[in-house]
């Protein structure tokens, strides 16, 4: 059984190696993406201990990864209203669970997380030169705001999405409990 929950301290070394593999194939496809490894490491650590990082647990393997939090202020401005809107970072899906529809699933479920607490918008800021994954997150409903450039960063292709869309009909069970 797939189910998402809030990651544990006990789920960190799973989520580094699902960090750390990730880079590794975007390295290989050419895509200087996630460079800083210990800086990515410190966030999913961050992200855990701040009780806002997510695991998918498929039958005791960590499957894939996001975090729920606010806004990354470097990007969304207040003309963004951006309280309005949940934003998802470190999206990362597992090798063996690629192309499954994991992904278009765990979007499904952040939608209706950000719905759930009163937010019209999920949003996301991803590497401004990775034009593949943009083209993923627009085949999947999102819509481009803007692109921005900030010094030390290379994200900064910012996107969003009506929290009520639905693109799938696979669902995953929630070991989150309404205290999330």
């Amino acid at each position: 059984m797939t189910t998402i929950r809030l990651a544990e301290a006990a789920d960190l070394d799973a989520l580094i190696a699902l960090r750390i593999e990730s880079e590794t194939w975007l390295h290989a496809a050419g895509i200087q993406q996630w460079v800083d490894r210990e800086r990515g490491i410190r966030n999913l650590r961050e992200g855990v201990a701040a009780g806002v990082t997510y695991v998918v647990d498929d039958g005791g393997t960590v499957a894939a990864t996001l975090t729920l939090n606010g806004p990354d202020r470097d990007f969304w401005t207040d003309e963004d209203d951006p309280e309005n809107a949940l934003y998802l970072y470190k999206f990362i899906i597992g090798p063996a669970h690629r192309g499954t529809g994991l992904g278009d699933a765990l979007l499904d479920w952040a939608c209706a997380e950000a719905e759930g607490r009163g937010k019209a918008l999920l949003r996301l800021d991803c590497w401004r030169e990775n034009k593949s994954l943009q083209r993923y997150y627009l085949d999947r409903g999102f819509h481009h705001v803007r692109t921005v450039q900030v010094a030390g960063r290379g994200s900064g292709a910012l996107f969003e999405r009506p929290a009520d869309l639905r693109t799938t009909t696979r669902s995953l069970t929630s070991a989150v409990t309404d205290e999330c």
